[in-house]
């Protein structure tokens, strides 16, 4: 690693620091220490990743972790000319020798697929050929539920944009790499069983969208919605994907939110991590065969929101899932509206937050009640589920309950929520499975 070659690919902010000096770039990494300077207060350069890292009297090392040779710094680091200079430095317990990511498969043709893992700090690459059914490999270093990993030769298809009423749903959002609470949360709500495999028959799963960025697990997080879709086919449900914008900056390369631990491993991969979701990656050609919103019985879900702007056009769900996945990176729609780049256009259905009274000014006011209602009655539904915009807790936006936000804090095992549907009924569930129905108003009232 190099950070020249790192300033092109993960650079998270720039700081303006006045005329006189002109603009510094900092950005935030974790890699291995490879020597510390001798003495109790560690001053001097160190060695991080291939580089050195200045260290002096202003730069904050926490405390937490002993820092040692061999193991990870999470380091939040400033170029001045040549010099990089450590702002802050948080010792890691994790020895490089110990990280273990993956697996990431490419499709070399249609029946070769590469597999690449990290395992104890290197890169392992094998190699399966001669692919003509789906063939079971066991990845040991996943958690014992992701450890069966499917080679499928087929391509994803393309799901349908309109569902009839589940027998029951639960809808969850914004996970963004947090298994283990994802895990937990369907499991104590027993759309899991104690061993995290599919438990509910027919029910339904809706992921609206970020199940990526943020947090360390989002490879772990991609294989458990895998494999779970294809529990649930199996036993006669279903887990519904829809993008949301994060999936799509990822695709594209826009790496600002990744954990630093990505990082890392793209270093050891020798790929930008954005490559990892390439048009033949499975989980790339998996994420791209996804729809952007859908409706399921009365409920039309979409990650940001469906704009108004967006509902000018009268299109159908899947005229507007088709123009969505026809603009999913690397493809660069040159539209400049959200109906003629709805992957990028702030009233696209990743990006809109016009709902929200703290958030409607930027969108050009909130979305009236009327302009809902239009976009509800036109696709036969009675509430619009967002995730995107962070919520106290799983429930209707304002009184007039069109819009139910379920974008919950998952980091935090206490505030994990998400939107029930059984028995014709609306609830609130919570990750001790607590359940409390929402008293919602009907749409011409």
């Amino acid at each position: 690693m190099n950070f020249k070659s790192l300033f092109a690919s993960i650079v998270i902010f720039v700081l303006s620091v006045g005329p006189a000096v002109g603009q510094q770039t900092m950005f935030r990494l974790l890699e291995e220490i490879e020597s510390i300077p001798p003495g109790k207060d560690q001053i001097g350069d160190w060695g991080i990743g291939g580089n050195l890292v200045v260290v002096d009297k202003t730069t904050k090392i926490d405390g937490e972790n002993k820092a040692k040779v061999g193991a990870l710094v999470e380091a939040i680091v400033v170029m001045k000319g040549n010099k990089a200079f450590a702002l802050q430095l948080k010792p890691q317990a994790t020895m490089a020798n110990d990280v273990f990511d993956g697996p990431y498969i490419f499709w070399k043709d249609a029946q070769t697929a590469e597999v690449l893992t990290i395992e104890n700090g290197k890169l392992r690459r094998q190699l399966y050929e001669n692919i003509k059914e789906p063939k079971t490999i066991n990845v040991a270093g996943l958690p014992v539920a992701e450890r069966s990993i499917v080679l499928d030769p087929v391509k994803p298809k393309t799901p349908k944009s309109a569902w009839a009423t589940p027998s029951r749903m639960m809808a969850i959002s914004d996970l963004e790499g947090n298994y283990s609470n994802a895990l937990q949360f369907l499991q104590n709500n027993k759309v899991l069983d104690g061993e995290g495999h599919w438990n509910w028959g027919d029910g339904h799963l809706v992921l609206v969208g970020d199940l990526v960025d943020r947090g360390p697990k989002v490879t772990e997080t991609m294989w458990m919605m895998r494999r779970l879709e294809r529990e649930a086919e199996m036993a006669g449900g279903k887990v519904h994907y829809i993008l949301g914008n994060h999936e799509a900056m990822v695709m594209g390369g826009d790496l600002r939110y990744i954990h630093p631990r990505y990082h890392f491993i793209s270093q050891r991969l020798g790929k930008r991590y954005n490559e990892l979701f390439s048009e033949t990656s499975d989980i790339g050609r998996w994420w791209r065969s996804k729809n952007g919103v859908e409706t399921v019985g009365e409920l039309l879900f979409v990650h940001g929101g469906y704009s108004p702007r967006l509902d000018e056009a009268k299109l159908t769900m899947d005229e507007l899932n088709k123009r969505i996945r026809a603009g999913l990176p690397p493809n660069r729609p040159s539209g400049a509206t959200a109906v003629t780049n709805p992957v990028l256009h702030q009233h696209g259905p990743f990006w809109y937050r016009g709902y929200f009274d703290e958030h409607a000014l930027n969108w050009g006011g909130k979305a009236t009640k009327t302009q809902l209602a239009a976009i509800l009655d036109r696709h036969n539904t009675k509430h619009v589920v967002v995730g995107h915009t962070v919520v106290d807790q799983v429930g209707p936006i304002d009184r007039s309950c069109q819009v139910i936000g379920i974008d919950t804090k998952w980091k935090n095992s206490s505030m994990c929520e998400g939107l029930l549907m059984e028995n014709g009924k609306l609830f609130r569930v919570t990750m001790s499975a607590d359940k409390k129905e929402l008293l919602l108003l009907e749409k011409s009232q």
